[in-house]
């Protein structure tokens, strides 16, 4: 099983949606960027959270393609 390294950005997932992922213990958690090895840029901005590791789209990590919301509301 391959692992890649994940980040979130809420102002990137009100623009351009968000995917979950699995971590590599069975959890999911939704990410914006993905990344084989850990690079530290932020192209989201300063609010961007590095999530930690989660299996490769390839391996069968990918739970939810990128969707995206409406809203914070949900409208």
């Amino acid at each position: 099983m391959t692992t890649t390294h994940a980040w979130f950005s809420s102002e990137a997932a009100l623009r351009h949606g968000s995917s979950v992922y699995r971590k590599p213990d069975g959890s999911t958690v939704n990410v914006t960027r993905t990344d084989r090895e850990r690079n530290g840029k932020s192209p989201a901005g300063g609010e961007e959270q590095y999530v930690g590791e989660v299996v490769a789209t390839e391996d069968g990590g990918c739970v939810r393609a990128t969707a995206r919301v409406r809203g914070i509301t949900g409208r």
